[in-house]
């Protein structure tokens, strides 16, 4: 006797849209504009590290990094903050990805900037012309939990720039989150400065 399989409305029409409009893959200038802080720090880290031993010394350069990280918490913070920065654009793309916000050509929005908030990050999302900030909306949920760690993600579509997003990641509990008016839609905290 064979058991029916039930199927997922959903997860089939998930597949069929995969299938039929994949993620194009990005040329080399996009990679290396994506994973630039990644290849800044594979290419400089060691020339730092190099010219810091050469002037003081393999031992105290050692110490006086892990003596700075350890014990200034404000360092401490920020090494972390940074941190997040680099590693949230790309779980937010992947989510993208993984949620299908591409144009037809395949396209995922641009992530134009991320930067530090005490609530977690901000990033400026562009919606390329097919995607919306609609779908940033929808996929919120997908997007908080691509994102490591994150307790939620707040979307908001910019007043000035139709399909400029701001995706707030929010990472820490008791820390101001901007509030936004709903008549104007204007932010408390920060703008978006090109």
């Amino acid at each position: 006797m064979r058991h029916q399989v039930r199927r997922n409305p959903h997860l089939v029409l998930r597949f069929i849209e995969r299938e039929t409009s994949p993620v194009a893959r990005p040329g080399p200038l996009l990679v290396l504009w994506r994973w630039r802080y990644e290849a800044v720090l594979v290419v400089g880290g060691p020339a730092v590290v190099i010219i810091a031993v050469r002037t003081a010394g393999p031992a105290v350069t050692g110490s006086l990094v892990c003596l700075l990280v350890l014990l200034w918490p404000q360092a401490r913070r920020e090494v972390a903050a940074r941190f997040w920065c680099v590693v949230t654009p790309h779980r937010v793309r992947k989510a993208c990805a993984e949620a299908l916000i591409v144009n037809r050509r395949g396209k995922l929005p641009m992530i134009l900037r991320t930067r530090p908030e005490p609530f977690g990050e901000r990033l400026w999302v562009w919606c390329r012309a097919g995607t919306s900030p609609g779908d940033l909306e929808r996929a919120r949920d997908m997007i908080a939990a691509a994102c490591w760690l994150a307790q939620g993600v707040r979307i908001t579509r910019d007043p000035q720039r139709t399909s400029l997003v701001i995706v707030d990641v929010l990472r820490r509990t008791g820390r101001p989150v901007p509030s936004e008016s709903a008549e104007t839609g204007e932010r408390t905290l920060t703008r978006f400065r090109p």
